[in-house]
């Protein structure tokens, strides 16, 4: 594996250890944010790995997967989850729509993505090996 890739995997796992944290302090849309964080870090890293080149500066997750070459790789679910965390992203800088998304982040939904954002990231951990 390439530093450059061992670099993005060392900074998306900072980020997921991080919403974890600020799982545990019920700090629960910034947690979302964090694993939005994540993700996009390791796509960045599957798409470094692969193509030997800077990933695209974009946030949205499912065009990341796309330029990775790994979108058609991606079960519903996952696919859904991309979704969900590019919404963490892309609305949590607006102070209008941050209220909105705190009340959808009870504990119980913030846990389920938290736990599926763990499992997509194993997931394309392996694909690198």
């Amino acid at each position: 594996m390439k530093p450059k890739t061992q670099n993005w995997i060392d900074l998306a796992q900072e980020d997921l250890e991080v919403a974890g944290h600020l799982f545990d302090k019920k700090k629960y849309l910034h947690c979302l944010f964090f694993c939005q964080q994540s993700i996009e870090k390791i796509i960045k890293a599957v798409y470094y790995e692969k193509y030997k080149k800077t990933p695209p500066r974009k946030h949205d997750l499912e065009a990341l997967a796309d330029a990775a070459g790994i979108l058609a790789q991606l079960n519903d679910g996952q696919a859904s989850l991309l979704d969900t965390l590019s919404l963490y992203y892309i609305e949590s800088r607006y102070a209008e729509d941050r209220e909105s998304l705190a009340n959808n982040c009870t504990q119980a939904v913030t846990k389920s993505i938290l736990d599926q954002t763990e499992e997509i990231f194993e997931w394309l951990k392996k694909t690198m090996k």
